[in-house]
């Protein structure tokens, strides 16, 4: 579970690594289909890196620490998406000389695999097993998962030391989301994610003190890009051809809850955190909760151009504190 309500946590400071990541980098794939990312195949290899900035709309320049070479080799957050097919053993190395986890969230793994500090262990650093570890584990139910850093993790996630893990059909088939399961023709990832920029400041990226008593974000992305962003990034904003089905992989990688909408067109939801639905059902919005994960599929309309957005709530999902908006094409 993400540490939403954890007290403040106290950050050692200094730098990271400074490398990037290892493991096999494949190209978004075109217009014509598939993929609308890069992405490390198991067994990969992320550096944790503690420096780094990504560019707000607003002209902002926001501190980030990350995994590996960043979300789509071209930002900072989140981190590299990592795939692995149904059955396999997959293996993520970390390599860090400050302490930091990969924690599995949402996977079913042994303790000393689990990347939770306080019942195995840190890598890097003072207490640490080393600087390099291999986490392993038998990649479950094809589906969609996440990992993040389990170290002060309130702050780590913030900064941006979280990705998505996609499990693939047992062939590793990217045209179905599990075996004998629903097709798709395009597939995206929506990564919401929103920053309290004051946590953002200071020493090595960090506000610190009591800049972390309270969570007040005031940036909101989808897939690390804000404002007038978010409507042109290739890996957030949707365009396919008219009957064509769009798989996208919502990963509830913010601390607030955010309302999905596919600018009014219906979207049928067939899994939840990894596991399909007993019922897929249909719908014009969906919520997402911190830590939760759904794998929707919208069927393109005959034409037309539509606003997909994410409406960003308060924790008690009263309060609109900001939306993030981008682009469905028909084309």
């Amino acid at each position: 579970m993400l540490n939403i309500l954890k007290d403040t946590y106290m950050m050692r400071r200094g730098g990271g690594t400074g490398g990037g990541g290892g493991g096999t980098t494949t190209p978004p794939a075109n217009s014509g289909g598939g993929r609308t990312f890069t992405f490390l195949q198991a067994p990969a290899n992320v550096d944790a890196v503690m420096s780094g900035s990504v560019p707000m709309a607003d002209g902002t320049s926001i501190n980030t620490w990350r995994f590996g070479s960043g979300f789509n080799n071209d930002r900072t957050v989140p981190s590299p998406v990592i795939e692995a097919n149904q059955g396999t053993t997959a293996q993520i190395t970390l390599s860090s000389m400050m302490p930091h986890t990969i924690h599995l969230h949402g996977l079913d793994v042994d303790q000393q695999n689990d990347g939770v500090p306080s019942t195995s262990f840190a890598v890097g650093g003072m207490g640490g097993i080393g600087n390099s570890y291999t986490y392993t584990f038998k990649a479950p139910h094809a589906g969609t998962y996440m990992y993040h850093c389990h170290v002060d993790t309130n702050l780590h996630f913030e900064m941006g030391m979280f990705g998505t893990i996609i499990i693939r059909p047992t062939d590793g088939s990217t045209n179905r989301l599990w075996d004998n399961g629903p097709n798709m023709d395009k597939e995206y990832i929506w990564q919401l994610t929103t920053f309290d920029s004051t946590w953002h400041g200071g020493m090595g990226g960090m506000g610190g003190g009591s800049n972390l008593a309270r969570y007040r974000p005031d940036y909101f992305m989808i897939n690390g890009r804000d404002g007038s962003n978010t409507r042109t990034d290739t890996t957030t904003a949707i365009t396919a051809s008219a009957g064509q089905r769009v798989l996208v992989r919502l990963n509830g990688t913010s601390y607030m809850p955010g309302i999905v909408r596919m600018g009014g067109l219906a979207f049928e939801v067939v899994a939840s955190d990894g596991r399909p639905l007993a019922q897929p059902f249909t719908t014009t919005e969906q919520l997402v909760s911190a830590g939760e994960r759904y794998d929707i599929i919208l069927t393109m309309p005959a034409s037309g151009q539509y606003t997909g957005s994410i409406e960003y709530r308060d924790i008690r999902n009263a309060t609109i504190l900001g939306t993030a908006t981008t682009t469905i094409t028909v084309v």
